[in-house]
């Protein structure tokens, strides 16, 4: 199929709902209205995840993004994560080693989209972390401007969790120093002997920016679906979407891959099947023609051939597959498994449309879905005897703890596997009945048996035992059909009270379009008891699917029973609400009973009162105009009321002055309709708001356009703003005869040349004295911005003619007396553009001059008379500047690109300069803060010796040849330079690493005892931890013994201190004799004894949970809590702080300890809840809750049996009831992951494929073992 232009958007989730506790996929109800931004946008951020389900299109849009970057020039690479090895130049799918060595060696920003977590999170546990690790390895100290993009879908996404892992292993530090020039020198200086004093001033921004952000893709828009069937030449593409309504395919239709098997069945047989239909003709329509290119093979035996494969790959792990069997590389080699066919059969197979392109010899499946399929197909075929089937039902129903589990290697197979054998469809529904829609083709089920698996998904989600806990959208559409309907009103009646079921349910009737299930929905919609999103979904099934009266008769039984009407249930009723005189009376009426308006709030009310206005703006009907218009009026009086933002003389409502951009939509639709109404005084009193926040977005420059377009409503407006500025001068006891308070302040009136003859005639034309004078004003303004042609100012001596107030006035416009201070004023202002003027022609001739003089002695740049060695000429500077400006940055001291000069000054000076600057580093000795340098102040000749450095050292043999001398005063200038160091300093370092080490530490003891308690710190710690690693492990010891001998007073300098040490594999018992040591010590300030507790604790957890309990106890409860907080957060990390730990509590036993320990401190009750109220700065408490949850994420992550008895005791043991019930089911995870198969050997996979076929023994025992888990 052809390449369809589609702009795919992505949605922010708010950090607020990344909770573990929250299913990400049922965020749509709570975040789909959040701003969508498109690939250019996100192009500029550093660490992205991305958020799509199964055939979204996250692949091609990952790689499309990566090839468009590449093709502008840029560093982009794709790579799939399950291929990340420590050797990833092998990976890229998108550039190529060359590409990425290239980009290590340069200063260049680099873009990295990594795809896809839930393809490597079916091979092992803690792979993702693994692949991070490697990936992290090989960017090394360039991760600062790698831009680095993860793909994943919802359900395996962990938001904390995995979250903390991209933050820690592959931190993003955003430039927070810049730098600015003084201007004590403009002009260039023609003395070649004279010593520049310039410097530069460095400025700090200690708040540190966002750093990772998570996107939920969006799925296709009607507009869009309708887009690809025209580029895929679907006839009457209307008629097509029609259908897709009918069979309620229009939700599979979102998704790109489904989208593409929909239109083929369509435009092949007019008619659209099932889901398993769909994709089974694809699979045969991409079979056929390697059928065709290759006689001697059959459709069922590529079938064959295809289905050995993808249960191949499920089984091994191994995705890729390689081509030839010469090829060398992991992939599976297919001869094993089809050792029968010829080496052309297996190419044509492999080169079939089911497999992409191939990369480096080898291809894989095209589309998970579709290997998923035919793999359960493979497993079908062979269920025939009771041999087989006892022995393929182990690998999928395991035993693990006394449990039985799925094999999560093969879970992705039964939601398939179901639809073909009833034996495992009947075990599945009663003990596993939500894999029934985790994919495949729920609707295909017999409607006994989706009914079955609707009771037992409804039965598990109130057994607080079991480990189902919520569906997403996405599993609710593929069993949500009319038919379930009676069904389900009985689950509705049975389970009304309980919110969890309630929201299911809701989503089953507005998915399936169950038209009698709405009379609960609608009491519940109505109750303000009820919980928040089974309000939300009983809202919008009823919206979806009522009549008008219905969601009005809704809407007022709301209004009716609920004092405060929440902002998101407000934007329901709103999105459903039609384009009647009706809903205008309730909006009106709930805007002032819903929930305050917060700056970036999430409700999307606001969106939804736009798409309201656009509704009644596209209403056929007459009167769509008066209700525009009404509506338009009933928002003013909301903008109008007091008290007003304090804005100059802004008389808008501080509490309702979101309602603008809504209130100037009615207005543009009214413009647009060129409507009497836009004429009255509701609109002109909107227009003359003064009011023109961010919030307007587009419709301001629309207005700006459409108002003087029309010069009847131009000029009222104008008018209207008149009379608006004369009252409040009246209330000053003033009177207004011009226009000066109207123009000063910003208008969507304005007044062009063609407007002059117009606006003349109004001297003559008002009856009001002062309205005369203000239209001469204003046609006087438009003759001064037209060049004050003479027939105008002739025009307008005739047109005061008799009026001598009028005249009076003209001539004193045209000949004004002279005000003393406006004359003085004036002449100031030209005398400083005739100035200004000289002075840039001066300039000019001087660089002119300058350019000149240097071609024709190059010498004056290289060996400047009168000089030390040691000193910065001026001709110097101004070349270093020069270049500075050329390249833009203002956040590297980089002046090294000399070959930038030979454009304007040509070669002999571009090598003058480069000779210069190579010379100059060697012979002058910064100074450096230790020895009483100003902070944040770079003189010049410090910038010149990191130019020539950067210049020599560019070439890494030059590094070797350096002395002892020479590498220390290089070390010098490293301290120098802006967010972060030199590129060549991790070489210079490695090269004279004693030296460097020496140097470094008695930078780091100076920072170290001289910085103050609150003082951030900015200077050489901070930058060692993030870009010199390379000297972490011969600075720890130092560092340590420092620390055991002396007290730091600052706590950055502490956690950084800490960070390099942690790095490092100093002994464990040597830092908890650190740590035990400060806790003891008298002299330990005490906000710091948490931090050493971490320490501790971190080294040996053994002796240290005793003494923190002990301390603890001795704490009052809110002293407690404070200590606690600030010690998981040193203990784990938080946003604005990663913690390298040597985890020597990450076991069960301690993990269980610590958890029980923080919950019993920093109590759930007492947690933030930011969920829905918008953007917010953390705080410590913030980051404790989540430190202390992340405890149990880690053991979680445990793969032993200790692990999964641990979490059952704190099942048991866990003070918050609901903290109980999740652990249940998190322990059902844990023995699932540990009963699931090891990756099985391609030739097991060719062994079992021939047994099975021959119908013969059981799986032999030494097999099973291989395959079970120790």
């Amino acid at each position: 199929m052809p390449q369809v232009p589609l702009n795919r958007g992505f949605r922010l989730v708010p950090e607020t709902y990344q909770k573990d506790d929250i299913p990400i996929g049922e965020l749509l109800l709570a975040s789909a209205s959040s701003d969508v931004k498109t690939w250019p946008q996100l192009f500029d951020e550093y660490r992205v995840v991305i958020l799509a389900e199964a055939g979204a299109g996250k692949t091609y849009e990952l790689e499309g993004a990566a090839r468009r970057l590449k093709d502008q020039g840029k560093a982009a690479f794709f790579i799939r994560i399950e291929d990340l090895s420590e050797q990833i130049e092998q990976a890229f799918e998108v550039g190529s080693a060359e590409a990425f060595i290239s980009w290590l060696a340069s200063s260049d920003e680099g873009w990295f989209f990594l795809d896809s977590v839930d393809e490597i999170r079916l091979t092992a546990a803690r792979v993702f972390e693994q692949a991070l690790h490697n990936f992290a390895g090989r960017v090394g100290s360039a991760c600062n401007r790698a831009h680095i993009y993860v793909s994943s879908r919802p359900y395996a996404w962990r938001p904390q969790r995995d979250r903390t892992l991209l933050e820690a292993i592959l931190p993003f530090h955003a430039d927070m120093t810049t730098l600015e020039g003084e201007q004590d020198e403009p002009n260039v200086s023609l003395v070649a002997d004279e010593v520049t004093s310039q410097r530069l001033t460095a400025h700090t921004n200690e708040e540190p920016l966002p750093t990772l952000n998570v996107y939920q893709m969006t799925a296709l828009s009607v507009e869009d679906i309708q887009t690809f069937a025209e580029c895929n030449e679907v006839p009457n593409s209307s008629t097509f979407l029609h259908e897709l309504e009918r069979s309620n395919l229009f939700t599979l239709a979102q998704l790109p891959f489904d989208l593409r098997d929909l239109i083929h069945a369509w435009k092949t047989d007019q008619v659209l099947g099932s889901r398993l239909n769909i994709l089974e003709q694809s699979v045969t329509r991409q079979l056929s023609q390697a059928e065709l290119c290759t006689p001697s093979l059959t459709l069922t035996r590529l079938l064959d051939g295809a289905q050995l494969l993808a249960i191949a790959v499920v089984l091994t792990g191994i995705a890729n597959v390689r081509l030839q069997a010469t090829t060398t590389g992991d992939g599976i080699d297919p001869m094993v498994l089809l050792p029968e066919w010829s080496a052309a059969e297996r190419h044509a197979l492999l080169t079939s449309g089911l497999f992409g392109e191939p990369v480096y010899g080898e291809v894989r499946f095209r589309h998970r879905e579709v290997r998923e399929l035919l793999a359960a197909h493979w497993i079908q075929q062979h269920l025939g005897t009771e041999t087989n089937r006892n022995e393929i039902e182990p690998w999928m129903f395991r035993s693990r703890y006394g449990l039985t589990v799925l094999s999560a290697r093969l879970r992705p197979l039964l939601p398939w596997l179901i639809l073909f054998d009833e034996r495992i469809r009947n075990r599945v529904i009663a003990h596993y009945p939500e894999v029934v829609v985790e994919g495949g083709d729920a609707a295909a089920l017999p409607l006994k048996e989706r009914e079955a698996t609707l009771k037992r998904v409804i039965e598990q989600i109130t057994d607080p035992l079991a480990s189902l806990r919520g569906l997403d959208n996405s599993a609710i559409v593929r069993i949500a059909t009319p038919e379930l309907e009676p069904f389900t009103l009985q689950l509705i009646e049975e389970h009304f009270e309980n919110d969890r079921v309630m929201f299911i349910l809701g989503r089953l009737v507005w998915q399936g379009k169950m038209t009698q299930s709405l009379a609960p929905l609608g009491r519940i919609a109505a109750d303000p008891q009820r919980g928040h999103y089974a309000r939300l979904v009983a809202v919008r099934a009823i919206g979806c699917l009522a009549d008008n009266e219905r969601l009005n008769e809704l809407w007022r039984a709301i209004l009716d029973s609920e004092g405060e009407i929440p902002r998101a249930v407000f934007a329901e009723l709103v999105a459903y609400a039609p384009p009647k005189k009706v809903s205008i009376a309730l909006i009106l009426e709930t805007l002032a009973r819903s929930v305050g308006y917060k700056r970036y709030d999430s409700s999307g009310l606001a969106g939804n009162l736009t798409d309201f206005v656009n509704r009644l703006a596209g209403c056929a009907e007459p009167t769509s105009t008066d209700d525009l218009h009404a509506f338009a009026s009933g928002l003013l009086s909301y903008l109008q009321k007091k008290p007003h933002l304090e804005r100059g003389e802004c008389e808008l409502s501080k509490a309702y002055y979101w309602l603008m951009p809504i209130a100037l939509r009615c207005v543009e639709h009214l413009i647009v309709k060129r409507a009497p109404a836009a004429m009255s005084s509701t609109t002109l009193s909107i227009l003359a708001m003064q009011w023109f926040g961010s919030e307007l977005g587009d419709i301001k420059g629309a207005l700006t356009t459409l108002v003087p377009a029309w010069p009847d409503l131009n000029d009222a407006l104008f008018w209207w703003c008149i009379a608006k500025c004369r009252a409040q001068q009246a209330r000053r006891g003033q009177s207004l005869k011009d226009d000066w308070s109207a123009e000063c302040s910003w208008h969507f009136w304005a007044f062009d040349a063609d407007s002059f003859p117009r606006v003349l005639g109004w001297v003559r034309q008002r009856p009001l004295e002062d309205d005369q004078l203000v239209a001469l004003a204003r046609a006087y303004r438009i003759f001064t911005e037209h060049d004050k042609p003479p027939l105008w100012r002739e025009q307008l001596l005739a047109s005061t003619h008799g009026l001598k107030p009028l005249q009076e006035t003209l001539q004193a416009l045209l000949n004004p007396i002279p005000n003393p201070t406006l004359v003085r004023f004036q002449e100031q202002e030209r005398k400083y553009r005739r100035q200004h003027a000289r002075q840039q022609k001066r300039e000019n001739t001087q660089w002119m001059h300058f350019i000149e003089r240097l071609k024709a002695n190059p010498d004056l740049v290289r060996h400047p008379p009168g000089l030390q060695p040691s000193e910065v000429s001026n001709f110097q500077f101004h070349l270093m500047e020069h270049i500075r400006e050329g390249s833009g940055s203002s956040t590297q001291l980089d002046g090294s690109n000399w070959s930038a000069l030979i454009p304007e000054f040509g070669l002999a000076v571009a090598e003058a300069y480069r000779d210069a600057a190579v010379a100059f580093w060697r012979a002058y000795q910064p100074t450096l803060r230790s020895e009483g340098a100003e902070p944040n102040s770079i003189p010049a000749a410090v910038m010149f010796g990191l130019t020539g450095l950067a210049i020599e050292l560019n070439d890494q043999d030059h590094i070797t040849k350096l002395d002892a001398r020479e590498a220390e005063s290089a070390l010098r200038y490293a301290l120098f330079e802006l967010n972060g160091f030199p590129s060549w300093l991790d070489s210079l370092c490695r090269q004279y690493l004693p030296e460097a080490t020496a140097f470094f530490y008695r930078e780091i003891e100076w920072e170290l005892t001289t910085s103050q308690p609150e003082q951030r710190p900015f200077y050489v710690l901070h930058d060692v931890v993030y870009h010199a690693p390379v000297l972490h492990s011969t600075l720890a010891p130092l560092l340590k013994q420092w620390l055991m001998n002396h007290q730091v007073q600052n706590p950055e300098c502490l956690r950084y201190s800490r960070r390099i040490i942690g790095s490092d594999n100093l002994p464990a018992a040597e830092i908890a004799g650190l740590a035990l040591d400060k806790i003891a010590d008298p002299a330990t300030p005490r906000e710091q004894l948490p931090i050493w507790y971490a320490v501790r604790t971190d080294a040996d957890p053994t002796l240290s949970l005793r003494a923190l309990r002990t301390a603890l106890k001795k704490l009052s409860p809110a002293a407690a809590e404070r200590f606690g907080e600030t010690f998981s957060v040193e203990l784990l990390g938080g946003r604005r702080n990663a913690v390298l730990s040597i985890g020597g509590f990450n076991s069960p036993t301690y993990l269980k300890d610590l958890y029980l320990l923080m919950h019993s401190v920093i109590r759930v009750k007492n947690d933030l809840n930011r969920a829905g109220g918008g953007v917010y700065s953390p705080t410590v408490r913030d980051d404790a809750q989540d430190a202390r949850e992340r405890l149990f994420g880690m053991l979680q992550e445990q793969s032993s049996e200790i692990t999964y008895r641990a979490i059952l005791e704190l099942a048991e043991k866990h003070p918050v009831q609901h903290f109980c019930t999740y652990m249940r089911v998190c322990a059902v995870s844990r023995a699932t992951t540990d009963g699931d198969m090891q990756p099985w050997r391609i030739e097991d996979v060719a062994d079992a494929a021939r047994r099975l076929n021959r119908t013969s023994t059981l799986l032999s025992p030494a097999l099973e073992v291989d395959h079970a888990v120790r």
